[in-house]
């Protein structure tokens, strides 16, 4: 009885082992909820009851290969689909219930609230490729398959999942239930169509064996003298994660964050990194696919109006004055920062393939501008304080539209083989009329495009300098801040 009533001993009776203190709040308390869940312990009991089924099938010999298919298959569905998904409404699920203002009152930054959502999906995402593991060893004993390609294999697949994850938390910023729906399923439908076509033909014989995908086996090449590429892709995979969880955060940060100055620049060392590599392996790809990624994000912000934002920047001197046209928060900015990454990478184009490349790269970033342009001369699209719905649909109608619509009118000039240049008047258009256009002709067409599509930025230096303007009371009230005695310099 008296060691019943010692507080000591009921202390060390009750103490349970926990999350370590170290940890997020946001992070602990996502991984308790996410993993107390009934969908995540039937989607582990589920995905262990089947691997069990197909390791066992393979061990067979008769039907080891259409078991390792179905073991890839149901392995990429959990890891890049089923949780990644996860987070298809996590933060917007905040914003509904109100709770996200009450932890914007805490210490909890933005940064911190979606990366503690991510890093619970991240978490149960590692749990359940670690407890794949055994699975891929028996596979290994028993079917005879390369264990480091398999190894591989999961771990990209494991990556992807990753990735996509960021991807949902983002878009989970938006309210809008039939937006987040519109971007997350029509590429799953057609994935989903595309897949059930290849295994129909599969099924009735029309790919040989030997034609079918394996999504280990372009892992097994990986040697010694692949880990650069290896450390590459990871880098690249980092970058897409902070690019993603950033996007998110800026959509609930406070008016007065600066969360686009680390943003910007970690932007800006994944461009110079890109660059790198496109003039060691002679491919501009690489850093043409980034600039779009950046351009969906800066160009979205809103215009910010609070003094003390850029007073941080007019503290720093003419470094700071400098840097403040291309990191302060807004699109206005951004559209500079993003004519900066435009010339950069149009130069290193122009460098290693000649003109034709620069000018298509030219062209590219001209269409998304048009779209940014569109979105801030249309009231109904700019009405909102977020521009990022009216920019992606705006996007997607473009894109597809134009696309469908050029593809149609440019089939009679196909047949004929003539050159269409009506599809210089659109920068959408443009790269299909070149690619179908006379040899002789090219040179002229690109010209002519090029002209075409530069009077986009134009269009967006209006309301950009307008904007501009509306927050030049913040900038005047920011120096008088920055200035001893209260008064404007």
């Amino acid at each position: 009885m008296a060691d019943d009533q010692n507080p000591k001993r009921m202390t060390q009776t009750l103490t349970l082992s926990d999350f370590p203190d170290r940890l997020s709040p946001m992070v602990v308390k996502e991984l308790r909820q996410g993993m107390r869940t009934r969908a995540f312990a039937i989607v582990m009991l589920t995905l262990h009851l089947v691997l069990v089924l197909l390791t066992l099938l393979g061990g067979g010999g008769g039907n080891s290969e259409i078991a390792h298919a179905w073991f890839d298959g149901i392995v990429t569905l959990v890891l890049c689909v089923i949780l990644p998904l996860r987070g298809f409404s996590a933060v917007a699920d905040e914003i509904r219930a109100g709770t996200l203002d009450m932890l914007a009152l805490t210490r909890l930054s933005p940064w911190r609230i979606v990366y503690g959502k991510w890093l619970s999906i991240a978490a149960q995402s590692l749990l359940i490729a670690l407890s794949i593991l055994p699975y891929v060893v028996a596979r290994y004993v028993h079917g005879g398959l390369d264990l480091f390609g398999e190894m591989l294999a999961l771990g990209g697949k494991t990556l992807a999942g990753l990735v996509l994850a960021a991807f949902i938390v983002a878009l989970s910023t938006q309210k809008n239930f039939w937006l987040r729906l519109l971007v997350v399923g029509l590429p799953m439908l057609m994935g989903g169509c595309g897949m059930m076509s290849f295994m129909m033909m599969s099924r009735m014989g029309g790919m040989s064996p030997g034609s079918r995908i394996s999504i280990s086996g372009p892992f097994s090449a990986f040697t010694a003298d692949g880990v650069a590429g290896v450390l590459l892709v990871l880098a690249y995979a980092a970058w897409a994660v902070f690019y993603f969880l950033s996007l998110a955060a800026t959509r609930i940060a406070p008016a007065a964050s600066l969360l686009s100055v680390p943003k910007r620049l970690v932007h800006l060392a994944a461009m110079g990194i890109a660059w790198a590599v496109s003039w060691s392996q002679g491919v501009d790809a690489v850093a043409a696919g980034l600039i779009g990624f950046i351009m969906l994000d800066v160009l979205t912000e809103p215009v910010n109006t609070v003094p003390s934002v850029y007073a941080a920047f007019y503290r720093r001197g003419l470094p700071g004055r400098l840097g403040m046209w291309l990191l302060a928060p807004g699109w206005v900015t951004g559209f500079l920062f993003t004519v900066l990454l435009t010339a950069g990478t149009a130069a290193l184009a122009f460098s290693m393939s000649g003109a034709e490349q620069a000018l298509l790269l030219l062209i590219s970033a001209c269409g998304t501008w048009m779209v940014a342009a569109l979105v801030q001369i249309l009231p109904r699209a700019r009405r909102g304080a977020d521009l990022f719905p009216a920019f992606l649909i705006w996007w997607l109608v473009l894109s597809v539209a134009l696309s469908w619509l050029g593809g149609l009118l440019v089939m009679r000039h196909t047949m004929t083989s003539t050159t269409p240049w009506f599809t210089c008047a659109l920068p959408q258009m443009a790269p299909l009329g070149h690619a179908i256009a006379q040899a002789a002709d090219k040179a002229a067409f690109l010209r002519m495009a090029a002209l075409a599509a530069l009077v986009w930025p134009l269009v967006l230096l209006v309301p950009a300098a307008f904007a501009w303007r509306r927050a030049r009371e913040a900038r005047r009230e920011a120096r008088q801040m920055t200035t001893p005695g209260g008064t404007e310099a």
